[in-house]
């Protein structure tokens, strides 16, 4: 490492032996501690002399004691080498996963499946790593990964960046979300998108991806794709589905988002529409040693897929 100019070959081991001379009093005690032979040592000190134009030590004393020049230069070089060190041990703790943080976004259906599993994992291996959660649509969570606010995301389709890479992780059925005691959750046949009452949706607001994947799908009857309730996320769907206030088309693991024993998941026979999760990351830097370490203990849970 250079301190001072490009062309210069003064670096921190001449630093460190200046110092160490200086703490010592005695070239040879200094050797000794460096582990150089005392030769070695007082060419290094020649050559740091002879780039700074000036002496460092008083030669003449006993014991050896910088020069006023060399005081003031060493004051400096204590302090360079003491804010290297800590970057280091800094650099280090990071790098050997004993500090640090790492931000995930993450579709609200994906925090409890599969997040909060990987969550308890990384935990368990690295107490000492900040984890920091942030749910909202894939539109948002692709943006927030771009400009780094995150580290990487687990969103369902809606990215379109050329600095985005996607890896398609799992897939999530959609079907029929209802009441323990709604007569379609009690149907002792399968379930048909006819038996589905449209008066009764209680549908996610237009611009939810869920909802943009209804909306488009050629396979849904008009009259089911929007409902007479629209509430603007999945949580607040899900409880008044389970007041009984309405039944919803949703991924399964979405249906799961509240953990309701009152929640019923039934799959709807004519009707197949598959949600991907992706996996968000920045296609032109790589994420931190932390994030590297979750991203790969995260993946370890599904088979190897290929976005489609």
């Amino acid at each position: 490492m250079k301190v001072f100019s490009e062309n210069t070959n003064i670096g921190l081991r001449h630093l460190r032996a200046a110092l160490t001379v200086m703490e010592e009093g005695s070239f040879s005690r200094a050797a000794q501690r460096l582990g150089v032979v005392p030769s070695a040592l007082t060419e290094t000190i020649r050559m740091l002399e002879v780039e700074c134009g000036t002496a460092i030590f008083d030669r003449k004393t006993r014991p050896v004691r910088a020069t006023e020049a060399g005081q003031s230069f060493l004051e400096g070089a204590r302090d360079l080498l003491d804010r290297f060190e800590l970057s280091l041990a800094n650099l280090r703790q990071l790098g050997g996963l004993k500090r640090g943080r790492v931000s995930i976004g993450a579709a609200p259906s994906a925090v409890l499946t599969p997040l909060s599993h990987a969550i308890t994992n990384f935990r368990a291996s690295y107490p000492d790593i900040d984890l920091v959660i942030h749910d909202d649509v894939a539109e948002r969570l692709a943006s927030m990964v771009v400009n780094r606010t995150l580290d990487f995301a687990l969103a369902g389709p809606g990215f379109e960046s050329a600095e985005l890479e996607g890896r398609k992780i799992s897939e999530d059925p959609f079907g029929l979300a209802c009441h323990k005691d709604h007569e379609l959750a009690c149907l002792t046949r399968p379930v048909l998108l006819d038996d589905i009452n449209p008066e009764s949706l209680i549908a996610l607001d237009a611009q939810a991806g869920i909802a943009r994947m209804l909306a488009d799908c050629p396979d849904l009857p008009p009259r089911l794709r929007f409902g007479r309730i629209q509430t603007f996320s999945t949580i607040a769907q899900l409880t008044l589905i389970s007041r009984n206030a309405g039944v919803a088309l949703l991924p399964q693991q979405a249906a799961k988002v509240i953990q309701s024993e009152e929640i019923v998941f039934r799959r709807i026979a004519d009707f197949r529409l598959i949600r991907s999760l992706y996996l968000l990351t920045r296609s032109r830097s790589s994420p931190s040693p932390a994030a590297q370490r979750f991203i790969s203990s995260l993946l370890k849970s599904f088979p190897t897929q290929e976005v489609q």
